[in-house]
């Protein structure tokens, strides 16, 4: 008897297990692809499974037309490399309904990968520049396109560059020093190098200069070497004049191939050249062919959705960006490199799910959600390894001209959006962790939020990336705006404008966060920032930009940054509050430009510096003279000993001790914290981090209210 019961248990467990899959009881429809699968099977199972993403969305497709899809639809891949040669495109006909949304899942414990990529195996030996290297031709490859990155045995190969590692400089011209304050105009198509670097410049006239501008990076193919006067001439034009003394190096010339895990591309050949790293035997390069590797492709001007449809657990990998090498292209995608797509593009979309997904080895920005999307989620994503940046949200509409704040309420502004149902609004992304980008183009950011409102952005980390964090808003000055009403909480952002490595500090005027016009109803709180770095100026925490306004901002936490914890250029009405702001180059707090009204209130802060004044001004605010903003009831301290007021610096300068400086008793006279007090707040250990109150701590006097420090980042 006790065996026929072990025997009746074997069974029921194998049939229980053999079931397609465990929401087979929950009255779902199921189908499987698999990488060895067959699109002429009926996918019902992992034994049938199909082989394409393509099939199975047309049978689903084929349900609906037959009034069949009444129950939830899941698509289950098995693990392996799904390689497409065309982006996998979902219509409005492919959509789910609220009550039975269609899900494109991963197996459990499996991961799927769907790639943009072609593979190239093959290789022979060959020397090149005096290195033992291999070479393969991708002249007859199907889908074969030239390329800027590459992946090698599943990591990010480099091009090859000069020098290896750090940067070289454009010649200093001291005659720039005065022009710098507003920057240079017109265009530029040549630039003066320092003479001893010569050296670097054999054999690179196939190649491209990477100069980086302030905020910008320009990729800029070369057109000759002039060694008689010491320039470097390129076949197009920067958008804007390069600065002297602004970091470069070079990428893409044959000989720069010098150096373990480095390729380069002979373009008039279609030979590729890679120098394997030591103990690399096997090698595997995969090319990255298409620019999306998947799109949602709504009409939300005709109210054609693409709705209800989710992805669980699945990798999307290997899209490519490739440079413009015409000579009438400037080599930059503007301002945070918002020009280009994302991998993962979406237009006319709504109330879709990704979950526990992978966006990484990626040549542009991750995932693009465009015109006319909404209720979209992304939680629980690993977002990393990008040759741009992580998210692009909402239209990239920048209104033209710059509206002072005289004009507010006197002048008619036409619409922002020419239809609303463009408007992109309530986008989601939490519990994601958002790194190691701007790869290939430098300025990109982790999220970036144009005219869309509405959004929610909590408890992601964001790191290493070599310009802004997250970057939200798209009309500079007093002008119309719809970045409103988006919130930011709970967020992680650190190592921002330099990578964990040290490598960077080359861009400048970036910020953790960083606002721009209008933000009616946005509010900034409970992050935690540390480490923003920058390479003139510019390494800020929270950075409201030009015309930001109506910002709520409490309760952050933001130390150790290269110029200021909170910084406004220039704005109006904006709320700063029971914040934690600590240790910055040229003082935790900074005004850049003063404007006859008040730019912000500053209230029941705890403001921490080391040798630093406690407040700096910038090229258009004179602490001497003017009351700007309105600062009281804060907490003011010094690890020093002394507290100092203020110091005028234009924002590529830090601290000057040997410079004017105001004493915290001649900030007072000008009408300044008149009831703030001069007290170590009692913090753990500032140095390390650690920002933890004492109960008795003196910050309570003046109305600061002890917020959680450990709540930042993914749960």
């Amino acid at each position: 008897m006790k065996n026929q019961l072990i025997v009746l248990a074997t069974v029921l467990f194998i049939v229980l297990f053999t079931c397609t899959d465990k929401s087979a009881f929950k009255n779902e429809i199921n189908f499987y692809i698999a990488v060895d699968g067959n699109d002429s099977k009926n996918g019902r199972s992992i034994e049938n499974a199909f082989a394409t993403l393509e099939k199975a969305r047309n049978v689903i497709r084929e349900l609906k037309q037959k009034g069949k899809l009444n129950k939830p639809v899941n698509v289950y891949l098995q693990g392996g490399t799904y390689q497409l040669t065309e982006p996998f495109i979902l219509k409005p006909e492919d959509s789910g309904i609220e009550e039975f949304p269609i899900s494109y899942c991963a197996l459990e414990n499996e991961k799927p990968i769907i790639s943009g990529g072609i593979q190239v195996h093959k290789w022979t030996e060959t020397q090149i520049n005096g290195h033992n290297v291999l070479v393969t031709d991708l002249s007859n490859i199907d889908g074969y396109a030239p390329f800027e990155q590459l992946w090698v045995n599943s990591h990010r190969a480099i091009q090859a560059r000069t020098p290896n590692s750090g940067y070289l400089r454009f010649k200093f011209d001291e005659s720039q020093i005065t022009s710098m304050t507003q920057g240079l105009k017109g265009q530029m198509d040549r630039l003066n190098y320092i003479a001893d670097d010569e050296h670097h410049f054999e054999g690179i006239e196939d190649g491209v200069v990477v100069a980086f501008y302030k905020w910008l990076d320009y990729h800029l193919p070369f057109n000759k070497i002039d060694k008689e006067k010491d320039e470097i001439i390129f076949t197009g034009k920067t958008m804007r004049c390069v600065e002297t003394n602004e970091a470069y190096y070079l990428e893409g010339g044959k000989g720069m191939l010098d150096n373990p895990g480095e390729w380069y591309l002979d373009r008039q050949t279609n030979k590729l050249y890679y120098y394997p790293l030591e103990n690399e035997t096997e090698v595997v390069a995969t090319i990255p062919s298409l620019i999306n590797v998947l799109r949602m492709e709504g009409d939300a001007r005709s109210n054609q959705y693409v709705e209800n449809i989710q992805f669980k657990g699945i990798t999307f990998s290997h899209s490519t960006w490739v440079l413009p090498r015409d000579a009438s292209e400037h080599g930059s995608y503007g301002q945070a490199d918002i020009k280009m797509e994302g991998a993962l593009h979406l237009n006319g979309a709504k109330n879709n799910l990704f979950e526990d997904c992978e966006i990484t080895a990626i040549g542009n920005y991750g995932l693009e959600i465009g015109l006319g999307c909404s209720n979209i989620k992304v939680l629980s994503c690993d977002i990393h390894d990008l040759g741009a940046g992580g998210l692009l949200i909402g239209p990239k509409i920048r209104p033209r001209g710059k509206v002072g704040v005289e004009d507010l309420g006197k002048v008619e502004f036409p619409p922002v959006l020419e239809d609303p149902a463009d408007t992109t609004s309530n986008i989601e992304i939490a519990d994601s962790r958002i790194h190691d980008g701007g790869k290939y183009f430098h300025c990109a950011v982790g999220i970036w939020i144009g005219q869309s409102p509405n959004n929610y952005i909590h408890h992601n980390e964001i790191k290493n990336f070599y310009y802004s964090a997250i970057s939200t808003g798209w009309t500079w000055g007093y002008g119309p705006a719809l970045a409103t009403g988006n919130i930011f909480e709970y967020n992680h952002i650190h190592h921002i404008g330099g990578y964990t490595n040290g490598d960077g500090s080359v861009l400048s005027d970036l910020g953790g966060i960083y606002t721009l016009g209008d933000q009616t109803g946005t509010i900034i709180r409970y992050n935690k920032f540390h480490d923003i770095f920058a390479g003139k100026y510019g390494g800020w925490a929270i950075y409201c930009d030009e015309g930001s306004r109506n910002i709520l901002i409490e309760n952050n936490l933001a130390y150790r940054c290269r110029h200021a914890c909170f910084n406004q250029h220039y704005g109006k009405d904006n709320l700063v509050r029971n914040n934690i702001f600590a240790f910055a180059d040229t003082g935790p707090v900074m005004l850049a430009r003063a404007e006859p009204h008040t730019s912000y209130i500053l209230r029941n802060n705890i403001i921490l510096s080391n040798i630093t004044p406690i407040y700096a001004g910038g090229y258009a605010y004179d602490v001497e003279k003017q009351k700007a903003f309105d600062s009281d009831h804060n907490l003011v301290w010094s690890t020093s000993g002394k507290v100092l007021g203020a110091q005028n610096r234009f924002p590529s300068r830090i601290y000057e001790p040997n410079e004017r400086v105001l004493s915290w008793e001649e900030w007072l006279a000008l009408g300044n914290d008149k009831n703030s007090l001069i007290a170590d707040p009692g913090f753990k250990d500032p140095e390390n981090g650690d920002f933890s109150l004492t109960e008795d701590s003196p910050a309570l006097k003046i109305g600061f209210k002890p917020f959680p420090l450990d709540k930042a980042g993914p749960r």
